[in-house]
């Protein structure tokens, strides 16, 4: 699971249809609260910019990824980098607030698709933050143990995102084939297969 939050953080609204003053709307994002920490973290590589919206999500973040597509941190109090940089994932953003069309304090995270499309795509998905209410732990409990890895749960998938064999984009994906959740799709061991061929030959050219 990658999370915007260090420590405990409470999942407040998932992404779905929700009912609001008996209004239905869909809210294409997940609301979030950082219980331990309130400085708001990148989950993703890419390039990030700094954006206010009055009626909508206050002060936030539009992070733009190699793939063109957009996640936003909404709501925000403050910033803590400058449009236009570069981040890593842990990289800290800004500071959790209630700015914009709000009625407390959160974090509002979503993914969009490349363009300028206002859809919004499965960021539940993309992180591994649980689309459900609830309080979870940025190091996630895994049989009894307590998780340390940054990136991922499974530690081979940890590792091969460690070495560049996969990319944080299909880490999820690899998570569901190796735990026996989801098929083990012959194009991803391919694809696999064929970058730590690449990466050994990189090494043994190096000696």
């Amino acid at each position: 699971m990658i999370s915007p939050f260090k420590g405990n953080f409470r999942v407040t609204s998932p992404r779905g249809y929700r009912t609001i003053g008996n209004i239905s709307e869909y809210h294409g994002g997940i609301d979030m609260v950082g219980l331990d920490d309130t400085t708001v973290l990148a989950v993703a590589e890419g390039t990030v910019y700094t954006l206010y919206e009055k009626d909508g999500f206050g002060y936030y973040v539009r992070q733009q990824l190699s793939d063109g597509r957009r996640i936003y941190y909404g709501h925000m109090k403050s910033f803590l980098i400058t449009g236009g940089s570069s981040v890593t994932p842990g990289t800290p953003l800004g500071i959790m607030g209630a700015t914009g069309k709000v009625t407390g304090p959160h974090l509002h995270l979503e993914l969009r698709p490349a363009g300028y499309s206002s859809d919004s795509l499965d960021i539940s998905g993309y992180t591994g933050i649980p689309n459900v209410e609830g309080v979870y732990v940025s190091e996630t409990e895994i049989g009894g143990a307590v998780n340390k890895n940054l990136y991922s749960y499974d530690d081979t998938v940890e590792a091969l995102i460690k070495c560049g064999i996969i990319t944080l984009e299909n880490m999820v994906n690899w998570e569901l084939m190796l735990s026996g959740r989801a098929e083990l799709k012959t194009e991803f061991v391919r694809t696999v297969f064929d970058r730590c061929c690449a990466k050994i030959t990189q090494l043994e050219s190096k000696k």
